[in-house]
């Protein structure tokens, strides 16, 4: 469990499954996740599920990682109220620790590409694009950018690490 200022990040818990499928519809109305996908990954042991909670428990954020030989970000999403609070860059690096401690060295993760927002923070954590999938997401229309980083925890600076 990582805490933080206002915030702790921890395994996301049965009990959670609703608050944080209402934050996903939130931050994306078209998304393909729900309650009983939630469900599914924590009924299969699936272990990177992470919340982010403050200190009247509310979720401010969350993400989804499917870990291999290398790591996926398959979602994550920080409540639009708690946004530009450091929330997204403390769940990207508990990724990163998450990944160190598995002997994974590379995230992939996909992203829309008018989300200016999350790939300023991407690319200012080490990711880089490596691809576009063309059309990828409806609602508007616009391309997926692929993007990886290096999971090696030691590029980020001193002061950064500190949130760790």
């Amino acid at each position: 469990m990582e805490t933080g200022a206002d915030y702790t990040i921890k395994r996301l818990e049965k009990d959670e499954l609703h608050a944080v499928t209402k934050l996903d519809e939130k931050c994306f109305p078209n998304s393909p996740w729900g309650e009983e996908a939630f469900k599914a990954m924590l009924n299969e042991g699936f272990d990177s599920c992470f919340v982010c909670k403050d200190r009247e428990n509310s979720i401010l954020g969350y993400f989804i990682l499917r870990r291999l030989d290398v790591a996926e970000l398959l979602q994550i999403a920080v409540a639009e109220d708690s946004r530009r609070r450091g929330i997204g860059e403390a769940l990207i690096k508990k990724i990163y620790e998450l990944c160190k401690d598995s002997g994974i060295s590379e995230v992939f993760l996909e992203v829309r590409e008018g989300n200016t927002a999350a790939l300023r923070l991407y690319e200012k954590l080490g990711f880089s694009e490596i691809s576009r999938r063309r059309g990828y997401y409806s609602n508007p229309r616009e391309d997926a950018v692929i993007m990886t980083a290096k999971t090696d925890i030691d590029k980020v600076s001193k002061k950064e690490a500190k949130l760790l």
